[in-house]
């Protein structure tokens, strides 16, 4: 295990320096076989359950996603997601609690890891006169090379050298980054074999505080529920009937406005409903007792007007998109709005069925682990790239401000440009593609199709992109 957490050290310190790709996948591989072994070692080889499984999966998933996706800044996010997602594999857990905390218990366990093994290792060259031999031997040969090779290059100018060359090529002050890199990997590896050793603890259900009596709950409830109707009903007149222009001209207010000041106003009612039906639902009746069928249906109601809220926020969203165009903030808050929306409906299939209901934390991580997979799947440079493209079409301008320094992804939509639009958004992509070849592990499909494509159709010559303050006329 000690060796596998080495080798991920070394691994991550002699390829992270380039580009992203499969040397991700290959060092997420090698702490998950460094954790099959820890769990192996304990004579327990059953998995923690098969919810284990798919959370092993999904940090797989994850992980492999750089091979295929060029966005970066994405990377960042799904490296996250990886990591928590493989610590919910090696803790387990099944409640809001696990779910939510426990993505952060390999981080937990660094320093644990080290003492783990450190004790470990202290263990088995203890019980083993061969270890202990092979320690020995390994602190003479250090001893023997240190000072003949000293005495050698003292002796000659050209072996001297070349221990210069060999020296400096470890030498941490020359490469801190690949340093770091590998010493961070390899206390991450010994982090996940030391929770994967760790005996599996039953998680037992959080007390529940006071009940609330019924007045307690029913009247703010039912009041936020008029609250959201009334909303409801203005989005319905404002969208659907065309109404309220009158209301938004004394404002001052046009439609690219209306769309941009509700959009993320929107995204927090969203998360601030979610707290208010977990809070609900973790001091309201239990089920069976008086008044539970109430609160169930005030409940549902409000889970009702949340969802008309989701698609509010989203359809002012595809107004701003259709007014300012599609940038990565108002991609990823997209995102981040679905699967709250999603949430609101997991709530409501579930809620009815005790069962069911225990399982909605791992459903969310599920859901929004799937989203977000499909988020990189789909690239967010990519989408921001093909709007920018059909606004081209439909208006005649091209926003250079929502489509320069986008990845490879963007390219065979950037491609359909016209010029000079086109080679001046692609030479800054293909100056990036065009270094010394990357080795295997750092490439990835989206960055050898864009190769392809600006082979066929290299751009243009010329100077860089001039940014245009380009806004729509305004909807009355």
């Amino acid at each position: 295990m000690l060796g596998i957490a080495v080798a991920a050290g070394a691994w991550s310190a002699a390829t992270f320096h380039d580009a992203m790709g499969a040397n991700l996948l290959v060092a997420a591989v090698l702490a998950a076989c460094a954790a099959v072994v820890s769990r192996a070692g304990t004579g327990q080889f059953r998995v923690r359950g098969g919810w284990g499984v798919v959370w092993a999966v999904v940090a797989l998933a994850f992980a492999a996603l750089p091979t295929l996706r060029d966005d970066s800044w994405l990377h960042v996010y799904t490296t996250m997601a990886a990591l928590g997602f493989g610590s919910l594999a090696l803790s387990g857990g099944v409640g809001w609690r696990a779910v939510l905390a426990r993505p952060f218990a390999v981080v937990g366990a660094l320093k644990p890891g080290l003492g783990w093994a450190g004790r470990g290792l202290a263990a088995a060259v203890a019980r083993r006169t061969s270890a202990r031999r092979l320690a020995w031997a390994l602190v003479a040969t250090v001893v023997v090379v240190v000072v003949f090779g000293g005495l050698f290059a003292a002796a000659d100018a050209v072996v001297a050298a070349l221990a210069d060359d060999a020296f400096g090529a470890v030498d941490p002050a020359r490469e801190p980054v690949a340093y770091t890199t590998g010493t961070t990997a390899f206390v991450f590896v010994l982090a996940a074999a030391s929770l994967a050793a760790r005996p599996h603890t039953v998680e037992h259900r959080a007390r529940r505080g006071r009940v609330l009596r019924v007045v307690e709950w029913a009247l703010p409830l039912f009041v936020l529920n008029a609250v959201f109707a009334v909303f409801v009903y203005v989005q319905i007149a404002v969208v659907v009937f065309d109404g309220y222009q009158d209301v938004l001209a004394r404002k001052g207010v046009n439609y690219a406005d209306y769309a941009r000041q509700g959009f993320f106003t929107l995204l927090v009612v969203t998360a601030l409903t979610l707290a208010v039906v977990a809070t609900a639902s973790r001091f309201g009746p239990r089920r069976g007792a008086p008044g539970r069928r109430l609160f169930e249906a005030l409940l549902a109601t409000l889970c009702v007007l949340a969802l008309a809220v989701v698609v509010a926020a989203l359809h002012r969203l595809e107004l701003y998109v259709e007014y300012s165009g599609l940038t990565r903030l108002r991609t990823c808050a997209a995102t981040l709005e679905l699967w709250l929306g999603v949430l609101f409906v997991l709530v409501l299939a579930t809620g009815p069925w005790e069962r069911a209901a225990r399982q909605l934390p791992r459903l969310a991580g599920v859901t929004g682990a799937a989203i977000l997979f499909g988020l990189g799947l789909a690239s967010p440079d990519q989408l921001i790239a093909r709007v920018g493209v059909e606004r081209q079409r439909d208006t005649g301008v091209v926003d250079v401000r929502d489509l320069h320094g986008l990845s490879a992804d963007a390219v065979p939509w950037l491609d359909r440009l016209p010029e000079p639009q086109r080679s001046c958004l692609l030479r800054p992509i293909a100056a990036d593609l065009g270094r010394a070849d990357e080795p295997w592990y750092a490439t990835n499909a989206a960055r050898a199709r864009a190769r392809e494509l600006l082979a066929e159709r290299p751009p243009r010559p010329g100077p860089p992109c001039e940014e245009r303050e380009y806004r729509p006329s305004s909807r009355d």
